[in-house]
């Protein structure tokens, strides 16, 4: 019997940008997930694909669906991982960026 895989996007900061406006660097993570969801969140051996980097304000903690940025680092994602065989679930974590992938 194959296993299946599953995995989540998340997003995750990678630096920040000091200046009158300061910004956290972050990127979404497509991480694998078990039943618990994301298996070790500081293990990078989970990751199966990142986003590119973009930038958000560091008051806001998460990224903005409103922005275009942001929407397109996600779609960029999505595309790649189902241009490598992997599947979106109609299951959503508590975040718009949430989505679950399966591959057999």
């Amino acid at each position: 019997m194959k296993r299946v895989l599953v995995c989540e996007i998340i997003y995750q900061t990678t630096g920040e940008r000091w200046g009158i406006f300061p910004r956290d660097i972050g990127e979404f993570q497509a991480r694998l997930v078990s039943d618990e969801r994301i298996i070790n969140n500081s293990n990078t051996n989970t990751i199966i694909k990142r986003s590119a980097n973009f930038e958000i304000i560091s008051t806001s903690f998460t990224p903005d669906e409103k922005n275009k940025r942001h929407r397109k680092a996600l779609e960029d994602l999505v595309q790649e991982l189902q241009q490598a065989g992997w599947k979106q679930q109609p299951e959503q974590g508590t975040e718009w960026y949430n989505l679950t992938f399966r591959k057999k």
